[in-house]
């Protein structure tokens, strides 16, 4: 019985890994409206609108972008980055149950603290969730938050 215990155990920690694993790699646009609870909006996020050829984010307003999503992230074996690799943030995925995700983001650069983000894929097709980020940018606290949702373009 505690044989078929532990053998059970371990196949579910091997599954569980990639359970939550519903998208599909390619190309995905995302739009994201931030609230910034300090003064600049951080150069990361300007740097990848204008690589876009888009405007910076607004508080508010909603942004839209485009991430590439890694055929890692899309099995479930690594964290989505949504970009973030910008701000100089390591993610990792805390929980992962379903078409549920929770991830955490830790940046150290100019944006210091702890991001923490909840993911809900509705298919394979589509995500929507949140954001929220507490630390200090360059010295001065900092705030943000955004919700978001993404359709994949292929």
């Amino acid at each position: 019985m505690h044989r078929a215990f532990a053998v059970w155990f371990l196949l579910m920690a091997a599954v569980s890994q990639n359970a939550w694993a519903a998208g599909k790699a390619g190309l995905w646009t995302v739009t994201s409206t931030w609230q910034f609870g300090m003064r600049f909006v951080p150069q990361a996020l300007v740097s990848l609108a204008q690589q876009q050829r888009l405007k910076p984010p607004v508080s508010g307003q909603p942004f839209t972008h485009y991430v590439c999503m890694t055929p890692g992230e899309a099995d479930g074996s690594l964290p989505l980055h949504l970009n973030n690799r910008d701000l100089d943030c390591v993610n990792r995925t805390v929980r992962a149950r379903g078409g549920m995700m929770e991830m955490e983001s830790i940046c150290h650069g100019p944006l210091e603290g702890v991001g923490h983000a909840q993911i809900t894929w509705r298919g394979n097709q589509h995500f929507d969730g949140s954001y929220d980020f507490k630390g200090h940018f360059r010295g001065d606290a900092a705030r943000m938050s955004s919700r978001f949702n993404a359709d994949w373009l292929g």
